[in-house]
């Protein structure tokens, strides 16, 4: 619509020129068609898929239009835009009109170099179509500074800019017509290039560079120091923004850093530790009592016939199950101690500076003495404690080591009928015969045997 308005008035003015054969009035119907195509091919721009005034980039890009508005004003200032108003008018409609020109030039290559900067992809018919833009633009300052000074005439080296301008605009709406293949996954990832990021900033550079010639030349006036201004303070306020935008960037690294780290350590159903972090804590136990003997002991805990409970009621329940018991056992540890799944229906507590397992496996029991209930269900829950102490006099095992112990005492709990606790001693005592088989050695101790407790 913008290059049909354009087309007529060049159709206005070619039969004023070629037919009528007489000088072209001024303003005249080619103005209109003239004047009306910044206007559409503005709304074009904005329709154009971009990043303009959405989301968290408004004020980005309106700093970046006032930065680029201030500096296209220095430089119109200079060259048409002051030569037409010294010039004045003759009558006050053709002022205005003659006014038009130079500023709706000036708004739409502010909004062209605003939507390329912001445009969601690189494309090369937005390019073209930005670069015939300014190629119009050029033309049309050029008409309106030679006609200020009564020197234009048809045929001038100017009228080149509007060839070349709407020549690039055609082939970029080939351009665009012609199907493409995106990446959706991609577009979204793709960056802004450094280019596009610093393209407000070259129009701001080149006004001020003007600005700063002309006052020292003699020939500015309030008018360019006032744009000049504009501009400096519109870079000042792009960069607080810049410098507030990065600070929320760098919050928001930190964030979802402390996200994943969660997620790496931390079990995504029940929200207790996982077998990593488990694993780090206990080496870090065995550490300290390696250095200092500071005893520790594990717990390796089992639920008794979950497997039921998924083949029969499905997973959805065995998940409530699990979160159940991951409650219940993190309620009757203390806030130093470490409770774990360590995968499936499995999990582990890690007891330091003196806590007595057996207590807790006593605890364990009674917290566990209450049914689970899973819609019109209710699922008993029963599980089966490894215990593996560690005390002060004793050599320092692996972290593996360790647990292994806990695990195959567990093991031997299960065989011991369920529901019961097993301790796993390098010497055999007392106080904990044998209930059932030996487990077969770990290579930590001669001859482990296994003690019933609890």
């Amino acid at each position: 619509m913008g290059t049909a308005s354009w087309a007529l008035g060049e159709a206005a003015w070619s039969y004023y020129e070629l037919i009528a054969g007489r000088q072209t009035p001024f303003p005249s119907f080619a103005d209109a068609g003239y004047l009306l195509f910044p206007v559409l091919a503005a709304i074009g721009l904005l329709i154009w898929p971009s990043a303009v005034l959405q989301g968290t980039t408004r004020w980005r890009t309106l700093l970046d239009g006032a930065l680029v508005a201030g500096a296209l004003l220095i430089l119109s200032w200079v060259t048409a835009l002051g030569s037409t108003v010294h010039a004045g008018g003759a009558t006050t409609f053709g002022y205005v009109v003659s006014l038009g020109y130079p500023l709706s030039d000036l708004v739409l290559l502010t909004l062209t170099v605003v939507i390329v900067t912001h445009a969601r992809q690189a494309q090369s018919a937005l390019a073209m179509v930005a670069v015939g833009l300014a190629c119009l633009c050029v033309a049309d300052t050029g008409f309106a500074y030679l006609t200020a000074e009564g020197t234009y005439e048809t045929g001038s080296p100017v009228d080149a800019g509007w060839f070349g301008g709407f020549l690039l605009i055609a082939v970029a709406a080939y351009q665009g017509a012609a199907p493409t293949r995106e990446d959706p996954i991609g577009s979204r990832l793709r960056l802004e290039s450094t280019a596009r990021a610093l393209l407000p900033y070259l129009p701001a550079g080149i006004g001020l560079a003007v600005a700063l010639t002309v006052e020292f030349t003699g020939h500015g006036d309030h008018v360019t120091l006032a744009a000049a201004a504009f501009v400096i303070a519109a870079l000042l306020g792009r960069q607080l923004l810049a410098v507030l935008d990065n600070r929320a960037l760098v919050r928001q690294v930190l964030a979802a850093q402390h996200e994943l780290r969660y997620q790496a350590f931390h079990d995504p159903l029940t929200g207790l530790a996982n077998r990593l972090m488990f694993g780090d804590r206990l080496r870090h136990s065995l550490e300290l009592h390696q250095r200092d003997l500071r005893p520790l002991s594990v717990l390796y805990c089992d639920l008794d016939g979950f497997k039921d409970v998924n083949d029969t009621l499905g997973h959805d329940a065995g998940d409530i199950v699990l979160k159940s018991a991951a409650e219940r056992l993190n309620a009757v540890t203390r806030t130093g101690d470490t409770t774990a799944r360590i995968g499936g229906d499995e999990f582990a507590i890690l007891l330091e500076d003196g806590g007595d397992p057996h207590e807790v496996a006593v605890r364990i029991f009674a917290a566990f003495a209450q049914p689970v209930s899973v819609g019109h269900d209710v699922v008993p829950l029963t599980t089966s404690i490894g215990i593996a102490e560690l005390t002060p006099d004793q050599a320092t095992p692996t972290a593996e080591a360790m647990l292994q112990r806990a695990d195959r005492a567990m093991y031997a709990a299960k065989r011991a009928g369920k529901g019961t606790v097993m301790t796993w001693t390098g010497q055999p005592t007392p106080a904990h015969q044998p209930r059932s088989r030996p487990a077969p050695s770990n290579g930590d101790a001669p001859s482990p045997t296994w003690g019933g407790g609890g």
